[in-house]
């Protein structure tokens, strides 16, 4: 645990001069406040706008996450070439979680703001919705994480980019009627349709009783692979050397 407190310190220092502590703060704040001020003057329904919100979110964190990960990695590749990441700490598996949890962390800010933000501009739906909202998006980001870590330190940077681009379309088509069958096993559909199920639960509890199966069954998919993703990734990072490419 202290080696893992180590890395968190270790990444804080590496990252706090470049653009990605702003992309974690500015950016949920100032999309928050331009939604909120347009649902202000906007005539949709009450879910119909909190389910939007919600969506975007969910659409935009791959893409977003594909940038973070990709400038990450450029940080590593600029710092003797991965060495302060493979030498700093003896432990492998305490480098990549330390790595992997300063990233959750601060996914957990920049999604408290977005959240945070909108829901004290608009105060039209009830905190437990977007407790809800909060913790369904974590769960549902980590898996995208670990899969943009693996493409980013094998492959650079401009892969993590291009996977985000990839991830994000994906997750928009989720939304549609082409993934009413196929959501369940597409990593980047489970936030989105994570978000649908939480405003339908919210604004219509009878219509959820009915797909409340749905949900629960591709959440308890999305828990096993994240899991499998999780073991999968320290396997790998403990026998990496290296990127070839951060470009």
């Amino acid at each position: 645990m202290v080696s893992v407190v180590r890395c968190w310190k270790a990444e804080y220092q590496k990252c706090k001069h470049s653009i990605l502590l702003y992309m974690h703060s500015m950016i949920p704040i100032i999309c928050a406040a331009i939604f909120a001020g347009y649902y202000h003057i906007s005539r949709w329904e009450l879910a119909t706008k909190i389910s939007a919100y919600l969506e975007v979110l969910a659409v935009a964190f791959p893409f977003l996450i594909g940038i973070i990960v990709g400038l990450v990695v450029q940080i590593e590749n600029q710092a003797g070439h991965y060495q302060l990441l493979l030498g700093t700490i003896p432990s492998r598996m305490a480098t990549y979680i330390g790595k992997l949890g300063f990233l959750m962390i601060c996914a957990f800010g920049a999604t408290f703001l977005a959240l945070g933000t909108f829901a004290a501009l608009y105060r039209d739906a009830p905190a437990s919705l977007y407790l809800k909202a909060e913790i369904l998006l974590l769960i549902t980001m980590l898996p995208i994480y670990l899969i943009h870590l693996f493409v980013g330190m094998s492959f650079g940077k401009g892969a993590s980019m291009g996977l985000g681009i990839a991830g994000s379309l994906i997750a928009a088509l989720m939304i549609t009627g082409l993934g009413d069958a196929t959501w369940k096993y597409i990593p980047w559909a489970w936030g989105v349709r994570a978000m649908d199920y939480t405003v339908l639960a919210w604004d219509s509890p009878q219509l959820y009783a009915q797909v409340k199966t749905d949900f629960f069954s591709g959440m308890i998919i999305s828990v096993c692979c994240t899991v499998c993703l999780l073991i999968a990734s320290l396997v790998w990072f403990h026998g990496w050397e290296g990127g070839k490419n951060s470009e």
